[in-house]
């Protein structure tokens, strides 16, 4: 069995110290770092070369949406879990575009974070349920003002029907 290689990036230390306790304990996956800030982040992956990174939205060091958009630059084969309390709709749709691969809430159920992980780990990009209504919702928003439309639409896979709705 080929183990998920996580890199934990979280500044707050019993959040961190947690996550990594409770990932040990599962046969697929192996921290092979866990860190408080995500400066040293892009030496770390060179070095480890992590399958996933788990990164905390709200790092008080470094802006984590720039470390997204590094990671992808330079690594585009890591995929990154970005986690936080209570994203809002623009932050969520920010760190789609600079690549980000899924989002959990902190306080999702462990089966919810375990499938986030092993989902993305998959190629799969990963949304919890109680915000892909709100992206739908703002993607619709768009839709409507014809906030440059037809790139939205483009950008988000939907069926030939669900378009046709959408335009509507």
């Amino acid at each position: 069995m080929k183990k998920i290689r996580l890199l934990l990036i979280e500044d707050n230390r019993l959040l961190r110290d947690g996550i990594n306790s409770i990932l040990k304990a599962h046969k697929d996956m192996l921290i092979i770092a866990a860190s408080g800030d995500g400066k040293h982040t892009l030496s770390k992956i060179k070095e480890l070369k992590p399958s996933v990174i788990l990164l905390d939205l709200g790092l008080r060091s470094q802006n984590s949406l720039h470390v997204v958009e590094i990671v992808k630059k330079d690594f585009p084969d890591a995929k990154i879990i970005v986690m936080d309390l209570a994203p809002v709709q623009a932050d969520i749709l920010q760190y789609v575009k600079a690549g980000a691969n899924g989002f959990i809430l902190k306080d999702a159920s462990l089966n919810d974070f375990l499938i986030t992980i092993r989902t993305v780990s998959e190629g799969a990009t990963v949304l919890p349920p109680l915000l892909v209504d709100s992206l739908f919702s703002q993607i619709v928003e768009h839709a409507i003002n014809g906030t440059n439309s037809s790139a939205l639409i483009e950008s988000v896979r939907m069926t030939k029907r669900e378009k046709q709705v959408i335009e509507l």
